[in-house]
């Protein structure tokens, strides 16, 4: 799972949990939420209580946009992961 590969499934959901995000990318959950964690770190991320389970909830943030936007158009890009 790399940083495009996160920022672009976030772009295109409402907003996911890590429970969901460690499902669609086949990886622990802990991989997951540290991953959306340092997304939220770098403000990436919004970061919100989840309504219904109390876990944390993440949406992509206007520079989150612009950072895919930037790694979808540059080939070499962020490739180091989240």
């Amino acid at each position: 799972m790399t940083k495009q590969e996160l920022l672009g499934y976030l772009s295109d959901t409402d907003g996911a949990d890590a429970i969901e995000t460690a499902a669609v990318f086949h990886c622990t959950y802990f991989t997951a939420a540290m991953a959306l964690l340092r997304l939220s770190r770098q403000g990436l991320v919004a970061r919100f209580q989840g309504p219904n389970t109390g876990g944390y909830w993440y949406q992509l943030t206007e520079r989150g946009f612009a950072r895919l936007d930037f790694l979808e158009s540059n080939p070499t890009g962020d490739n180091y992961g989240p």
